[in-house]
């Protein structure tokens, strides 16, 4: 080899982790050895099923796929990851020896250094961590594929056990049903529905027309709870016991989609319909099988939990469940809907307790009827694990002489809640956006003039309060409360359209950190030196950004991803674009999701940071796709709304 190319490939490799450690004299050892490939793209380097590799290949340019073929939808091939300039590929097929384990193919003209399979392995006897380097390879592979690819994967050695998690996300509710439902007519008679419930050793029975179409369900709680207790004959009809009408799914359904029913509404069977005729039964236990716990059971211990100490207590296993549901991954959309539902049903019940409680120490039930507001990310339905409090409370209008009086009692009610939700493990708000806070515990006419005051003369202050509080949604309510407030803020919004043009420059306030030929800009100093903020750089801008567009349009779903399909279905914005803007709000979310997984598991407090030089080039290609589309966004709020002519 010339001196010139061998010093070239020498500084090349002494850059990759993890020979980046190794000693000189190895390194050139290593380099000594290699020789340089072509290849053209697709074309096919290292075939799954095939020969284990013969080298360790080093990306000197271009890119390569890792992939599982036939795991993926209608039996493709599924993309476990894909690797740029600077990775290496084939490591781990050396270590596992037998047949390769995923495929690896050019996917544009690659040139690689290849280093002998024998000399790699002798490095790795003599520098453990190089084996461990390599051998952590397949556990990162491995997570990739659990977090896409469908249960029914091809028998592949090593592969064992990956539908586990796999399951949950991409197997269909037909994969997992009891697919012959035990059924009855409405007129069966209790006592011989429980016979044959005996029978077939099942918690349940569905109660259907002749045609199929069902009716209802009796399930072993049903006998207990209603049949015990009420029936006088247990010659009496099914019909008058059931729970109907039963919830239903489709079998084409997720399974995601089955356990979200089932937290949402407390149940622990589906009765699963497909063409208006019952084709099985899904019951937690089914779903339990595959996530090793029975989130709908915690569901319903938090619906059982009779004081605040109680759900304190409890609150641990709550976690436990959103966080193994969570590391099984899903779509953003997904994820964020199953926190939220477990963050909603906590809150509802510390309303009940807190309620119950203030009766029975001598304060009273509620002086008149009220609604207790979530807001940002809560009120967006978009909290990952543990985040801030942001909440508020509005009560019926009362006459001026018993404003003070009705007010304080909300105020001390509201105070026990957000110390319970504290207590839960949500913080309390550092900018004091709580319903404790008498600025954010109004009546229904306060709230009104405070939201037409902040539209009428917009400032700074309370730009940034409209970008919180704008996003509301009720978590519980006695009247139509926020229906009217949303009514009262589309009417002072056409009453000043100006309002939107500040909005819309607030939500250029934080750009994206692309800078010169779009390389990442980050913090130049301080405990985050180094480091993006995933949140502010990239979140915020697209949630800024489609709450303008949504107020404008009077799209009253504050859900970030609900609000760009409907903007999209409007017209405003381009059909690719909406796309887009999906997919990079999609994958800033479930990066920051696995960052958060990564810091608890550390015993760390998770934060919204990350270095660009710890993710693989793949992830930093996708971050740098997703805050390009994010500027592709802002400009297009900068040409709608004529921000530049803000003085």
């Amino acid at each position: 080899m010339e001196e010139f190319h061998w010093q070239r490939i020498l500084e090349f490799v002494r850059a990759v982790t993890p020979f980046d450690s190794l000693p000189q004299e190895d390194l050139e050892l290593a380099v000594s050895a290699m020789e340089v490939a072509y290849f053209p793209r697709d074309t096919v380097i290292i075939e799954q099923g095939g020969p284990s590799s013969r080298y360790l290949y080093f990306i000197q340019s271009g890119s390569a796929r890792v992939s599982l073929p036939g795991a993926g939808e209608n039996g493709g091939e599924l993309l476990v990851d894909e690797r740029g300039e600077g990775d290496t590929f084939g490591g781990l097929s050396l270590l596992q020896g037998g047949k390769a384990m995923f495929r690896v193919t050019a996917r544009e003209d690659l040139i690689c250094y290849l280093l002998p399979g024998g000399v790699f392995k002798s490095l790795c006897a003599d520098h453990p961590a190089l084996e461990r380097h390599y051998g952590a390879s397949l556990a990162r592979n491995l997570q990739a594929v659990r977090e896409h690819v469908s249960c029914e994967l091809p028998a592949v050695a090593g592969l064992e056990g990956l539908s586990l998690s796999a399951a949950m996300v991409r197997s269909r509710v037909r994969q997992l049903m009891s697919p012959k439902p035990v059924t009855c007519l409405p007129a069966m008679p209790v006592k011989a529905a429980a016979h044959i419930m005996t029978q077939r050793q099942v918690g349940s029975i569905v109660v259907a027309q002749e045609g199929g179409h069902p009716l209802g369900i009796l399930t072993d709680t049903d006998f207990r709870v209603r049949v015990m207790l009420r029936a006088r004959s247990l010659d009496e009809p099914v019909a008058e016991f059931m729970s109907a009408p039963p919830h239903t799914i489709s079998p084409d359904a997720y399974a995601f989609e089955a356990l979200l029913h089932m937290s949402r509404h407390g149940v622990h069977h589906l009765v699963v319909v497909e063409d208006d005729r019952v084709v099985g039964v899904l019951s937690d236990r089914d779903l339990q099988a595959i996530t090793g716990g029975s989130p709908v059971g915690v569901v319903r211990a938090i619906d059982k939990v009779a004081s605040v100490a109680e759900l304190v207590r409890l609150h641990p296993s709550i976690d436990r469940v959103v966080e193994l549901l969570l590391r099984m991954g899903g779509s953003a959309g997904e994820m964020l809907a199953l926190v939220t539902e477990f963050n909603d049903r906590v809150t509802a019940k510390l309303i009940a307790l807190t309620e119950e409680d203030m009766e029975h120490t001598g304060q009273g039930r509620p002086p008149v009827p009220y609604g207790w507001m979530a807001l940002g990310s809560e009120g967006r339905r978009e909290q990952t694990l543990r985040t801030d409090q942001d909440n508020a409370l509005i009560f019926a209008n009362v006459p001026e002489a018993s404003l003070e009086r009705v007010k304080g009692w909300f105020l001390g009610f509201a105070e026990r809640i957000v110390t319970g939700l504290e207590r839960c493990g949500f913080p309390r708000c550092t900018g004091g956006v709580m319903a404790s806070n008498p600025d954010w515990c109004l009546s229904e006419e306060g709230w009104h003039q405070t939201f037409v005051r902040w539209i009428s003369d917009p400032q700074p202050i309370t730009l940034r309060l409209a970008s919180i509080f704008f996003d509301f949604r009720e978590i519980y309510a006695e009247a139509d409360y926020l229906d009217t407030l949303r009514l009262r803020l589309k009417q002072a919004m056409e009453d000043n359209r100006l309002f939107l043009r500040y909005m819309a420059a607030n939500a250029l306030y934080n750009r994206p950190p692309l800078g010169f030929l779009r390389q990442f800009v980050v913090e130049k100093g301080g405990e985050h030196a180094n480091k993006l903020n995933l949140k502010l750089s990239g979140l915020t801008p697209i949630v800024d950004g489609a709450r303008v567009m949504a107020l404008d349009l009077g799209i009253e779903t504050t859900n970030t991803l609900e609000r760009l399909a409907a903007i999209e279905a409007q017209g405003i914005i381009k059909q690719e674009l909406a796309a887009d803007l999906v997919e990079a709000f999609s994958f800033i979310t479930l990066l920051r999701i696995s960052r958060h997984l990564e810091a608890r598991a550390e015993g760390k407090t998770p934060d919204n940071f990350v270095d660009p030089e710890s993710l693989n080039n793949f992830q930093r290609k996708m971050l740098r796709e997703a805050f390009k589309v994010v500027s592709e966004m802002q400009s297009l709020l900068e040409q709608r709304y004529q921000t530049r002519l803000i003085t």
